[in-house]
């Protein structure tokens, strides 16, 4: 039967998970989503975000459950988090819209939803036609 957690390095620190699990993890959150569980999504990418080891997907999908169950600060919070270490893609713009628009920020909202527009034309553009 294999390991799901690796022995940890340093003594009395918690074990580390393996690429695997982390991986599991993503794949049950988002069948949350799926499921209308934005709550239990919500937790396992809040957990997956504590390890370090969440990528922008991640990070999306836990604004976007966060948004989903109620809380825009927390979900523009996470998108914030998210530019720091990369770009802005358009479908974080759309959630940065949401969120914006629920905190009653319109002007906010309707310039991050000018910039999906936006994004989403100049890659529309760019992409090959076939």
């Amino acid at each position: 039967m294999p390991r799901t957690l690796d022995a940890s390095p340093v003594a009395g620190a918690p074990p580390a998970l393996t690429p695997q699990s982390l991986a599991l993890l993503e794949l049950l959150a988002f069948v949350y989503l799926q499921n209308r569980r934005p709550d239990n999504a919500a937790t396992l990418l809040e957990a997956l975000l504590a390890t370090g080891a969440a990528n922008e997907r991640a990070c999306g999908a836990l604004a976007l459950a966060q948004l989903r169950i109620g809380r825009p600060g927390a979900a523009l919070t996470t998108l914030e988090r998210a530019t720091l270490r990369t770009r802005l893609e358009p479908a974080f713009q759309l959630l940065r819209a949401q969120a914006l628009g629920a905190l009653h920020r319109p002007d906010e909202a309707a310039a991050a939803m000018a910039a999906f527009v936006d994004a989403r034309r100049a890659r529309a553009t760019a992409a090959p036609h076939a």
